[in-house]
């Protein structure tokens, strides 16, 4: 792959995903609170039942078609044809099943309406990544971040327009059925002006056989993700899961942050993984620093500021997310520092092991989540979250001391607890100005602290200054 090439795929998914994170950060803000718990709890309910079930439509066989795709472009007309075909017949059997089972999962009328068109759009946004996929195996993933782009944008512009013209929940589930069914055209359009493509079913079966492992670890991942809002949308009230929501929404739109780091490296990671073990082994270490260094402050602020910023975001109507929020936090802490622990095994082809990971956190979380929701409530799901990603952490930090290499990576944030510490104090004791002047003052004093006193990020302060001055210039 060139250089040029590789440098354009990353600028543009970097640019796109924080792009498309703010827009939704923002109008998700917006909708939670224009809609209040009860409506929002509706709203995430039906997005939960859709979302868990979608996720049974591929199978693995997109993530099947970019590995062999990679290595013999001859054959993507007819693994693009039979994966467009297979979710086609997925989706089409998920959607039955949909509007089959949310009768007895006990969801009310609003909820069972907002299924029926959700269970559409999911599905066209389910065939719509396979096109995305398709453009990954061409080496061309700015037109895919470009067109995933394009739909946050227009879903995000008709949401504001249906809250500006008082709409109901129901309507701002139309604006997504819209937006991807223009989508689903321009890609049709797109694809069908670049090849003609072939199905040849009888090749199908093999292709699903060989492409399980990969199902199984989207299925495990996602599940893991999306199992706490599906569980309290059977298991309480709309209104309770609209409070959970509007909190794990609030940290979810952040672990966007540890995956744009590592994408980025991920083909270095895998070069290392195999020519020297000693490079992967700091390289690997130098970015759990990097993410820690966001991941643990980050979380520490939204802790000490759960309740102010609550407040301010859903304008003092999700009160009773502030103590969700401030167990969620430690979230995503979590995850920035398991994150590239994890992808040690996946760049050191023990990708088998990873899933064997999330397997066990998936199963796990919905044992504990059926455990913990009847006795806890939504505090039951929030501390059922924690307590699995604690497990992911752990696990993934003993099997690679154990079976790859032994990190050292605790020394590396002294610096960082104490600045954080120091960090929480200051926030603390400006908690009662607003929200983003209390944070950005105590984030200032902890940039400081630890530019001061720790090399690695004096160096990165310098290159950011740099930056910035030639800018300028």
């Amino acid at each position: 792959m060139e250089l040029r090439l590789v440098a354009k795929n990353v600028a543009a998914l970097g640019i796109a995903s924080v792009l498309s994170k703010a827009i939704t950060a923002v109008v998700g803000i917006l909708v939670t609170r224009y809609l209040g718990p009860g409506p929002f709890g509706d709203y995430s309910a039906a997005y939960a039942f859709a979302g868990t079930f979608v996720l049974f439509t591929d199978f693995g066989i997109s993530q099947l078609m970019v590995q062999e795709g990679s290595r013999d472009e001859s054959g993507l007309p007819v693994f693009l044809g039979n994966v467009l075909v297979f979710k086609v017949i997925t989706s089409s059997i998920v959607y039955v099943l949909m509007l089959i089972l949310m009768h007895p999962a006990g969801y009310n009328i609003t909820i069972q309406r907002m299924v029926e068109v959700l269970g559409i759009s999911t599905g066209l946004n389910a065939l719509a990544g396979s096109v995305y996929n398709y453009y990954q195996t061409k080496q061309q993933m700015y037109l895919a971040a470009g067109y995933q782009f394009l739909t946050t944008l227009l879903i995000g512009v008709l949401t504001v327009v249906i809250i500006a013209w008082h709409g109901d929940v129901v309507q701002i589930t139309y604006s997504h059925l819209a937006v991807a069914v223009v989508i689903g055209i321009m890609l049709y359009i797109a694809i069908s002006r670049r090849m003609s493509l072939r199905v040849d079913l009888k090749a199908l079966p093999q292709m699903l056989v060989r492409a399980l492992p990969f199902g199984a670890a989207y299925i495990f991942y996602n599940i893991y993700f999306s199992i706490d809002s599906f569980m309290l949308s059977i298991m309480r009230t709309p209104t309770e899961l609209g409070i959970y929501s509007a909190a794990y929404r609030l940290i979810a739109v952040l672990l966007f942050i540890p995956g744009i780091l590592t994408s980025v490296i991920y083909p270095v990671l895998f070069q290392l993984g195999v020519t020297d073990k000693a490079q992967h082994q700091k390289t690997i270490e130098k970015i759990v620093k990097v993410l820690g260094a966001v991941g643990i402050p980050g979380s520490v602020l939204l802790f000490v500021l759960a309740k102010p910023l609550i407040g301010w975001l859903y304008a003092n109507r999700f009160p009773a997310s502030a103590p969700i929020m401030m167990i969620l936090t430690w979230f995503f802490a979590l995850e920035c520092l398991g994150f590239a622990i994890g992808d040690v095994l996946t760049t050191t082809n023990r990708q088998f092991l990873r899933t064997v990971i999330q397997g066990v956190a998936a199963i796990g979380n919905i044992l504990l989540n059926l455990v913990l929701i009847p006795r806890m409530g939504i505090y039951g799901a929030a501390i059922a979250t924690l307590i699995t990603e604690v497990y992911i952490f752990a696990a993934y930090y003993f099997v690679v001391r154990k079976l790859v290499y032994k990190l050292h990576i605790w020394r590396q944030f002294l610096v960082v607890v104490g600045a954080v510490v120091v960090m929480a104090g200051v926030a603390y004791e400006l908690r009662g100005l607003n929200p983003v002047v209390s944070s950005f003052l105590a984030g200032v004093v902890y940039l400081a602290i630890v530019i001061a006193f720790d090399s690695d990020f004096r160096q990165i302060g310098r290159y950011a200054w740099r930056q910035v001055l030639r800018l300028k210039a």
